[in-house]
């Protein structure tokens, strides 16, 4: 049951009060140093299929536009994977993604709830593009501890953040520079063809565009992936206490147990500050309940 939204700022206000107490040794979240350093009290949390999100509303705590390239970093939100960012520089956009990966949540995706299934310490010993196929090596590091849901997310945050690239069909797994005969204890596969073998650790509506805390301008465009029914996918945009700025439907490529992708683009009215983008499918019994809730905080400008 998601919980009144005016109960979600009240509690973020008492967190927010509280943590003014604290020194900044003890802040959670992770700034890398080529990274712009902000504060903010936003926060959100996933248990299940509970989604819950408060933000304290400040225009200037967004992501700030790099000098290089945007490059989207797939986390792990509850058992689902979820869509990040980050931005690199120099000629290898793709392996700079993915030691950006193994170094973890930027502060903006750590704020939205987002962790990591990949063992810390896991290195990147190589990458090449040939063809089509990504052939990656990581250390030992990466098949070690966890579960079969802990293997099967690392593997799947590693496929969708080099398959985003058009140059990248296929994916090859090396550990220590050697093919294994599976990936972990659970014997995973070494290969996979693009995305398809990750349904289970997909939320069905995963938005790719925006990511948190992305500085946008209006008209807004939010695109991603769907499977949804009869591929409708519902949207709405709401300040952080509530008021809704606009809302609508889109219908994405596929559905109905078939993923698809999909995209629009509304305009916004006039408004400055964190917003809350929801994405959601109604209920096939009844039309009244949303289902899969997907929500991204993102500062309109």
């Amino acid at each position: 049951m998601r919980r009144p939204l005016a109960l979600l700022l009240a509690l973020a206000l008492l967190g927010g009060l509280a943590a003014c107490g604290g020194s900044d040794d003890d802040a959670s979240s992770t700034t890398r140093a080529d990274e712009p350093t902000t504060t903010t009290d936003a926060s959100t949390t996933t248990a299940g299929d509970e989604t819950t999100t408060t933000v304290d509303e400040h225009a200037g705590h967004g992501l700030e536009p790099g000098t290089g390239t945007k490059v989207l970093q797939y986390w792990v939100r509850g058992e689902d994977l979820a869509t990040g960012a980050n931005w690199v520089e120099g000629a290898a956009p793709g392996r700079q993604a993915v030691e950006a990966l193994l170094a973890g949540p930027t502060q903006p995706d750590s704020l939205s709830g987002m962790t990591s299934m990949i063992p810390e310490g896991t290195e990147l010993g190589g990458l090449d593009i040939t063809d089509g196929t990504a052939t990656i090596d990581l250390s030992e590091e990466f098949v070690s501890g966890g579960g079969s849901t802990s293997m099967q997310l690392r593997v799947a945050q590693v496929v969708f953040t080099l398959t985003q690239f058009p140059t990248v069909e296929r994916v090859q797994f090396q550990i220590d520079g050697e093919v294994p005969e599976g990936l972990g204890g659970e014997g995973l596969p070494t290969a996979y063809e693009g995305r398809d073998a990750f349904d289970d650790v997909l939320p069905r509506i995963l938005p790719e565009s925006p990511t948190p805390y992305e500085k946008i301008s209006s008209p807004l465009t939010v695109s991603g992936l769907a499977n949804t029914f009869e591929a409708t996918v519902r949207w709405s945009v709401s300040t952080t206490e509530g008021s809704l700025l606009e809302e609508g439907f889109t219908t994405a490529t596929a559905g109905s147990g078939t993923w698809g992708t999909f995209e629009l683009t509304t305009d916004l009215p006039a408004y400055e500050g964190s917003v809350v983008l929801t994405l959601w499918q109604d209920s096939m019994e009844d039309g009244g309940d949303r289902l899969d809730v997907y929500e991204v905080i993102f500062v309109l400008s």
